[in-house]
Parts: C-alpha cells; structure tokens; sequence
C-alpha cells in the first residue's frame, strides 16, 4: 500500500508527498535570481525614495499581484536602507513565489528582527523553513507564534504537522486539538489529526476526523482520499472505492487517487479495474509532464498539440479542443494543429468538420496524416472515389482502404461497370484476403 495521505497545510509537500495544489504548476518567475541575490546596495538610485508613499504603491501592487512592480521598489527602499519591516515581509513573499525560498527566508527575518512581536510572519517563516527541509527551526517558529498569540490555530496546525514528521504523533494531535479548539470549523486540522490518529493504527478515530472534514467541506479532497486508505486498512475496500471514486471525480488529475483505488479493486480480486486505473494513472502522469512542459514553454504551439492528443486519446474532447485553439493562437500555419483537430471531430462523428480541417492542414503542404483521415471522414458519409484518392494520396493500405475499394465495386457493379467492379474486388482482396469474411460479420 502506497503511504501518500494528504495533509493540509501547504508546505506538506515536502513532508508527505502531497501535492500543493491538484492539478500542479511551476509558479512563473517574477524576480531575476542574479539581481534578487544583492541583498547589499551596490548601485545608488536615481532618485531618494519616500517610504511612506513607496509603501502604499507596493501594498497596492501587491494586493494587484503585479510582483514584477513591487519588487524594484521594496529593492531601491532596501539599498537606500529605509525599507520598514513590512516591506521585508512583502519581499519574502516575492521572493518565495519566484522559487527563491532562502532568500525569502532571509527577507523574513530582517522583517522579524525590525518587528520581532508578529505571529504571522513567525508562521510564514515556519512554513518557509518546512520549504527548504530545516524542521527543527521550523518548529521553532511555528512555537513562536503561538506564544505570542495562543489562538493562533494556523500555527498549531503547522506545528502539529512538523511533530507529525518527527513521528510524535501524540503531541501532534494535541495541538490539533488546539487548532480545532480555537477553529471549531479548521478542515485541514481535522484531516492532519485524523492523519495521526492513522499512523497510531487507530483507524476508527482516523476515519471519525476525515469524516468530520469532509461533513465540513462535502468538496474536500484529501477527507476522501485518506478516508478511502483508513478504510482500505480496516479491511473495507468497498467503502473505499467509492471515496477514491469520489476523490477522483473532484480532482481527475491527481496520480495517487487511482494508485489507491486501484490498490482498494486488487483487494477485490478485481484485476481488470485494478488494470484500468494504472493505466489512467499513467496517463495521467503523462499529462503533467506535458503541462510542465508547457509551462516552462508556453509559446510552443507544438506542445499544446501534444497535450491536445493526449486529452483525445484519453477520451477528453472539449479539452483537446481548447488545447487545438491555444496552439493555433500561437501558430496559425501548424497544419499538425489542424489534423489533430480533425481527428476530434472525426472521433465524436463530426465527419464534415473532419474534412475541413483535413482540407485547412492540406493547405499548407502535403500532409499524409490529414489525407489519410480526410479519406476516412470521406468514407464515413460515403464519398467512396474522394476516401481512395486520399488514401492513394496518402500511399496507406490497410483493412479501411480495402473496405473502401470494396463497396466501390458493389456501386460499379449496381452501375453496369463489370470491369471497374472486379478491378476494385481485387485490389480490396489483395489489401485484405479476408475482406469478404469482415464485411459481411
């Protein structure tokens, strides 16, 4: 069984295998590394800054989300060494977000050392510290916090999490209590606590607390996913299967929910839909790579292509299709573009869309793919002579070409054209000996 319940908090990631978000995506780079690392001024700025003025641009820009504002002004109040602790504060979550979490550890605690009294910023620093795997000090923090605010449930949640790491699953639950004591209503609190619970084998007070996640946000994924695993551990893999069943209608590209219903089917003694979920799994895997891929590179229309056949060969039309779109966005001659879209069309019966997609990627050159389909879309709606050019065109010889010279000759011979006819049959003979057999199945 495959150890990979989700606990809430999002530097958990780094702690259990849980995913910060379900469906995860590098965050854009918003600050330049090389010019975030000079944490002394070695430049002057053209002009002495106002803090107080300078500040309320930078709240409003960070408010905006425009990052890319924001940072040159906090940087030029840093250099001229008058940036207030709440400037430092805001940088580290700059500097955090661009996937610079030591810097943004060091940004926080110049804030801290201006204004040592804020909990929040101790629980920031907690959950920057979980980032960069220093837990210790990450409880530190986290013990901070509370104590300057003791109803600080966040950062009992957090604290609780890093006992959890350090297998203290006892002192981890009290502080849940804490968390829920102070938020009767905090989901994560319930989920870690159940989370414990689980680790200490008792499964009934788990599933008692995954329940109470759920029962407090019915659309809570992880509540499901783990209640499923507690269940699956007291022997109830039917139960499970539908929590799995239900985590995945809720996040459907999430890996682990089908490696867990797959594990609760073989259980079952159920191989073939145990079968059936390592293979979405995989694809599933598949398309995170791509969108990787796609987000280091978002101006590649090829790569929207590769994910818009992935999404039809997965059976996923409508996001295929969105897929096609932005790719052409990007490059309006990829005729690649528009034979994937074809083959949409073409798979949800829209022969005629088919065609004309087929014919706009034929526009810009020959394309054996786009001909080949366009003949099968021609065939489809029974334009015989227009399938075998395309297919001729396309130099493709196989069972749906044979088909095709077949019922040309049954129309030759309806015609009169004895010759045509037996032309045809023998060239659909010599494609496919067995033709006969298959066409009159």
């Amino acid at each position: 069984m495959r150890n990979s319940i989700s606990v809430g908090v999002v530097a958990c990631f780094l702690l259990f295998g849980c995913s910060k978000s379900e469906q995860p995506a590098p965050k854009s780079k918003v600050v330049d590394k090389s010019a975030s690392a000079k944490t002394e001024g070695t430049q002057e700025s053209p002009q002495k800054l106002d803090p107080q003025k300078t500040m309320e641009q930078v709240r409003a820009y960070f408010e905006q989300g425009n990052y890319r504002a924001a940072f040159p002004l906090l940087n030029q109040l840093h250099t001229q060494k008058n940036c207030p602790a709440e400037g430092y504060a805001i940088r580290a979550q700059i500097l955090d977000h661009s996937g610079l979490t030591s810097q943004a550890i060091s940004s926080l605690t110049i804030a801290l050392t201006k204004d040592k009294d804020r909990a929040d910023w101790h629980n920031m620093l907690g959950l920057l510290l979980v980032k960069v795997k220093k837990l210790p000090l990450a409880q530190q923090a986290f013990t901070k916090a509370v104590e300057i605010d003791p109803n600080f449930s966040k950062a009992y949640n957090n604290r609780g999490l890093m006992y959890i790491a350090m297998q203290e699953f006892g002192t981890a639950i009290n502080d849940f209590n804490k968390a829920i004591q102070t938020s009767p209503e905090y989901v994560d609190a319930y989920n870690n606590r159940g989370y414990a619970y689980l680790e200490m084998g008792n499964y009934s007070k788990a599933i008692e607390n995954f329940t109470r996640s759920i029962t407090l946000q019915p659309d809570y994924v992880k509540g499901y996913n783990n209640r499923g695993f507690a269940l699956i551990k007291m022997g109830n893999a039917e139960q499970a299967i539908e929590d799995f069943t239900k985590a995945i209608e809720l996040s459907p590209y999430t890996v682990k929910h089908y490696l867990h219903r797959r594990d609760a089917w073989l259980a079952m003694k159920n191989e073939k839909a145990a079968e059936q979920d390592l293979k979405r799994a995989q694809w599933v895997q598949k398309l995170i790579l791509i969108s990787n891929k796609i987000s280091r590179d978002d101006k590649n229309a090829e790569l929207f292509v590769e994910r818009a056949r992935h999404f039809l060969e997965g059976g996923e039309y409508d996001k295929a299709l969105e897929d096609v779109a932005l790719a052409l966005k990007r490059d309006k001659t990829l005729s690649r573009a528009y034979t994937t879209k074809a083959k949409i069309q073409f798979a949800r019966k829209e022969y005629q869309p088919a065609i004309a997609s087929c014919t706009q990627a034929l526009e810009f050159g020959p394309d054996y793919e786009a001909s080949s389909l366009r003949g099968d879309a021609y065939l489809a709606i029974g334009k015989i002579d227009e399938a075998i050019a395309d297919y001729e065109t396309a130099k493709r010889f196989d069972w749906e070409v044979a088909k095709a010279f077949w019922k040309r000759a049954d129309i030759r011979k309806k015609k009169g054209d004895t010759a045509g006819a037996k032309a045809d049959r023998a060239t659909a003979l010599k494609l496919d000996p067995q033709i006969e057999k298959r066409i009159t199945r």
